[in-house]
């Protein structure tokens, strides 16, 4: 009899499990429709001083949130004393309006190895001087040198994909005035 109740136990279990991978899963979801999350990470060795590396473009669909991670050298890598020194992060529309989202309170003062530290920052599109429409996530070199192995990029978002920005004009460039690019 007890082997009896042990193969039932069993029995209902591999249903549910069976049930569970079978039913549709509940999708991330940002405040107003269906959204889909994406995770990019790169190196940024070789970027020149002053360039700007497109790291993330959603266009035509929005950034609800994200959250970014660079690694880059400072003065201090004490939570929240020093800015990064050489990367900076822009979120926003490009050929619209980036703005900077990196600064002093983002330094986590989490270091491992002597001249890096590790800044963190989560961006809301409207919140915080974000521009409510955010779809690039691009880093800036704003050092006096090309960046080395020290320095990475690393973003999660979550991307507006249920709705089209309204008025996207493929980064500045209005398709509707004849423009052929």
């Amino acid at each position: 009899m007890k082997a009896g109740k042990h193969y039932v136990v069993v029995l209902v279990g591999l249903v549910i499990v069976g049930l569970a991978t079978v039913l549709p899963a509940g999708k991330a979801s940002a405040p107003g429709g269906e959204s889909q999350f994406i995770a990019e990470s790169s190196l940024l060795a070789g970027l020149a001083p002053g360039a700007v590396f497109p790291f993330i473009d959603t266009t035509p669909h929005g950034i609800a949130q994200a959250h970014i991670a660079i690694t880059d050298s400072t003065t201090n890598c004490s939570a929240g004393a020093a800015a990064p020194s050489n990367v900076k992060v822009l979120v926003g529309q490009a050929g619209v309006s980036l703005v900077s989202v990196m600064g002093a309170a983002t330094n986590t003062g989490i270091s491992t190895t002597p001249g890096q530290c590790v800044f963190h920052v989560t961006i809301n599109a409207g919140q915080g001087g974000v521009p409510n429409t955010v779809t690039d996530i691009v880093v800036l070199n704003g050092g006096a040198s090309a960046l080395t192995g020290i320095n990475t990029v690393t973003a999660s978002a979550s991307v507006r994909v249920g709705e089209e920005i309204a008025s996207w004009h493929q980064h500045g460039r209005d398709v509707g005035a004849g423009n052929s690019n």
